[in-house]
């Protein structure tokens, strides 16, 4: 870069000025002391120069001046230019160099990257020769200076082009930190802390940052309560009483409150406090004079100890509906307590009106220095709030809603840096100095981390105890690294509330913690953009309700086998209601990974669409096969039983039963195409592998043909040991009604008229101990006492089991009750044949 030199003075002042942020002309002229036509020329030449933009959006007169890109570039050259006029030689050890001064404004060079924002400079500099001046070591006191920039701007001392920052090296003052040449400079714009009197380093003095700086302003150091470190330093900073601090992060909210809250009465909006509120009984009558400005003192005092009677202590008679809806309005659920000794307000729940009463009870009934959390408009409440800071008595105010506005009874303002435990403290124009608050213990969710961290959602869910946290001994992952820990743990802390500004900043370096700490509402946009690297097992945190379709369908991959039936079942009822729909999404079948759950979806779909999307399912049935997830829920939607079978569905058929072969011989894809292929050939079916098949498939899909093959299993040692072991409905399996349609799907079969004897199950009476056991014996009981013309017997598995085996005409009237009694499936029998024999 050439560099060129602002010659103009006007003019480099005004663009110097402009870097902290705009200006009117009036306030230009008045910061820099110049005559007023002399900054308007300044500023009308730069704006012809397009470096610096007007305000046109009003009237010309008191417009904003703003400095823009052209304007910085110019700054920037202007640097450029002193640096290379400046720098010669390098003295030994230096730090940096002196390029310009104007006022309390400096121009820096670093040769290398300062620990912090916050400059230690010293009163004297050092000598151009190669060994440094015992006399003039720069070590004799100093100055306090603040980086103005966010960033340093590097150029190489060869030709002064823009470079990359030095690496990073060790420990200032060690051997080895010297032994590299200096190859490139670092351009800080920086202000005086305190410009009552003038740093005598003049242009291209070279200095070493002292050891031995002054105090910081008093603002920063009397306050009794260290609020944090300036940011890269050791320097701990305790502000006056009566700081406003805007932070929009949740955690610096959090982290600042706890830094200051001992001994204070604290004033916080926390809506996860699972105790009961409580508030004090004083806060009724400023309340109540607020409500009935008119009322008589004496008549408000009246009021006043008739409500506190009944809220606090429960005596004399309620208050009228109208006033019991107004408290609910203005501070929610509460128990009300005499006395002022509380060290705690929640303010969740508490209206804007109720939190002007309870500020109004805080300056007139105690004397406790507080710390406030302000959820409320802050333009609006202008007034309680300037009172509240120069009270004397408030240590911090915190807000949060809309932007910053200023308070001038504020001895110091702090604001949000977006990252995490950061803020800066502004004292004026120009001056902003970072600062990393104190973490404090009293905190669990800010301050403790552990190494356990979860899998998957499904072990968050299970772990959260509400306001207990997390039981961590449910996590079965651990992570090793500090900061990731850390960062885990600061995100599990806002969860289920979540912090979308936290979480907007961390997305990038830590994608799952921001994922955890996203808000419901954000969940769907976030995914959006974390869905490609966000690992198995986390989409269950999307509310499926919320989602867009194919927002569900680019989630199911990575969601836990519950969440992804249910996102299907809500993909299938969409298509379903408008089938139209299904084209957007077409595209989604040449996805490599979504193609198959988009085939699901369609093929969950099949029964309700129209010959014309024939060929859709026809390739969605081709790409299933492959792999077929929910074959039990799909395959009846493509072979529903009792419904004949279209030319396209033979097709998908036949695929089906091609690769039904191929795939594990314990999967349901496998047992349905063998059974279906010994169905259709009639081939005898062996003991083992119908044990096999009625312990995968689902009972409706064989129970037509239990009878037959109960009486199979009781034949066989090893039949009988497995029917002890594994429990069945048997006695609704068999006794369903005749002509029932049923059968497996693409082979439907009615159930048959012929049913069990005594006889036929007499072996059940050899069946050793098991789960099984008690549904096969009320089999054999309501079989022998029809037989035998005995009472109904009391089932095990239902008590009215046993009317089953009897002709529906002669049962006792059966109302939903037995639905709430005993096995599922014999009490949903019971009443099915009931309420059908009714119909007839």
């Amino acid at each position: 870069m050439s560099g060129e030199r602002i010659r103009s003075g006007h003019q480099r002042r005004v663009l110097n000025w402009l870097l902290d942020g705009g200006g009117t002309v009036s306030e230009i002229a008045e910061s820099l002391e110049l005559r007023m036509p002399h900054a308007s020329l300044a500023l009308r030449q730069l704006r012809e120069r397009k470096e610096v933009s007007r305000d046109e959006q009003g009237s010309i007169r008191g417009a904003i001046h703003r400095l823009n890109e052209a304007g910085r570039m110019r700054l920037s050259e202007d640097a450029v230019a002193r640096a290379r006029t400046l720098i010669t030689e390098i003295p030994q050890q230096a730090d940096a160099i002196v390029l310009s001064q104007d006022g309390p404004q400096l121009l820096l060079g670093y040769v290398k990257n300062p620990n912090s924002r916050l400059l230690s400079l010293p009163n004297r500099g050092i000598s151009a020769q190669s060994e440094v001046e015992p006399f003039s070591n720069g070590r004799e006191g100093g100055r306090w200076a603040v980086q103005r920039e966010e960033t340093v701007r590097w150029y190489t001392l060869s030709d002064f082009e823009p470079s990359n920052p030095p690496t990073q090296q060790g420990a200032r003052g060690t051997l080895g930190e010297w032994t590299g040449e200096v190859d490139r400079i670092g351009i800080v714009h920086a202000t005086l802390l305190d410009s009552s009197s003038e740093w005598r380093l003049s242009p291209g003095t070279w200095f070493i940052e002292t050891d031995s700086p002054p105090p910081l302003p008093d603002s920063l150091l009397q306050g009794e309560h260290m609020l944090g470190n300036a940011t890269g330093t050791e320097i701990s900073l305790s502000p006056q009483m009566g700081m406003h601090a805007h932070l929009t992060l949740q955690v610096n909210r959090t982290m600042a409150m706890n830094a200051l809250r001992k001994n204070a009465l604290v004033f916080e909006e926390d809506p996860q406090q699972s105790t009961t509120r409580h508030l004090p009984f004083g806060v009724l009558l400023f309340w109540l004079r607020a409500r009935h400005p008119r009322l008589s003192e004496e008549k408000i005092f009246q009021r006043n100890e008739e409500l506190g009677a009944f809220l606090s202590e429960g005596v004399g008679s309620a208050p009228s509906i109208a006033v019991q809806r107004q408290l609910l309005a203005d501070f929610g659920v509460v128990e009300w307590k005499r006395g002022n000794d509380m060290m705690k307000i929640n303010l969740s729940g508490v209206s804007n009106t109720g939190a002007s009463a309870l500020f109004e009870w805080y300056f007139q009934k105690t004397t406790t220095e507080c710390v406030v959390e302000w959820p409320y408009n802050l333009e609006e409440n202008q007034g309680i709030l300037e009172r509240l800071l120069a009270s004397g008595r408030c240590r911090i105010l915190i807000t949060s809603s809309g932007d910053y506005s200023p308070l001038a009874s504020a001895t110091s303002v702090i604001r949000t840096r977006k990252k995490l435990l950061e803020v800066e403290i502004r004292l004026g124009r120009g001056k902003s100095i970072p600062l990393t608050l104190l973490q404090s213990a009293n905190t669990y969710s800010q301050q403790n981390w552990h190494e356990e961290i979860p899998a998957t959602a499904i072990e968050l869910f299970e772990s959260w105890k509400g306001s207990e946290g997390f039981e961590r001994t449910l996590f079965t992952q651990k992570e090793k690294d500090i900061n990731r820990q850390k960062t885990m743990w600061f995100a599990l802390s806002n969860y289920p509330d979540g912090d979308e500004s936290w979480a907007n900043l961390n997305e990038s370096t830590s994608p799952l913690a921001a994922w955890i700490a996203t808000p419901l509402e954000h969940r769907t946009s976030r995914w959006i953009r974390l869905r490609t690297i966000l690992p198995e097992g986390w989409a269950d945190l999307l509310p499926i309700e919320q989602c867009e379709t194919a927002t569900l369908i680019s989630a199911m991959p990575k969601g836990s086998k519950d969440w992804s039936t249910q996102a299907l079942e809500k993909v299938r009822q969409r298509f379903t209601k408008n089938i139209e729909s299904i084209l957007k999404y077409d595209s989604l079948f040449d996805d490599e990974i979504l193609g198959s759950w988009m085939a699901t979806a369609v093929l969950l779909s099949s029964s309700q669409l129209p010959d014309e999307f024939n060929q859709m399912l026809l390739r969605a049935c081709t790409l299933w096969v492959d792999a077929p997830r929910q074959p039990e829920q799909v395959l009846e939607s493509l072979f529903p039983l009792g419904s004949p079978l279209s030319n396209h569905v033979e097709e998908c058929l036949i695929k089906c039963k091609a690769a039904a072969k191929v795939h594990p011989t314990d999967s349901v894809f496998y047992l349905w195409g063998t059974l279906l292929n010994a169905m259709e050939s009639n081939e005898p079916l062996a003991p083992e592998f119908l044990r096999q098949i009625m312990t995968k498939l689902p009972a409706a899909w064989w129970r037509a043909w239990a009878g037959e093959w109960l009486q199979i299993q009781l034949t066989s040692t090893s039949g009988r040991r497995w029917l002890a072991k594994n429990p069945l409905p048997w006695p609704a399996m068999l006794t369903r009604p005749p002509g029932e349609r049923g059968g497996l799907p693409a082979w439907p079969i009615p159930y048959p008229p012929g049913r069990l004897s005594l006889d036929d199950v007499l072996h059940i009476l050899l069946i050793e101990e098991g789960a099984g056991k008690p549904a096969l014996l009320d089999v054999y009981d309501m079989l022998a006492t029809l037989e035998r013309k005995e009472a109904v017997h009391y089932g095990r598995t239902h008590p009215l089991v046993g009317w089953l085996a009897r002709s529906v005409e002669t049962w006792p009237a059966m109302g939903l009750e037995v639905l709430q009694q005993g096995e599922p499936e014999v009490g949903a029998l019971l009443y099915a044949r009931s309420f059908a024999s009714k119909l007839e």
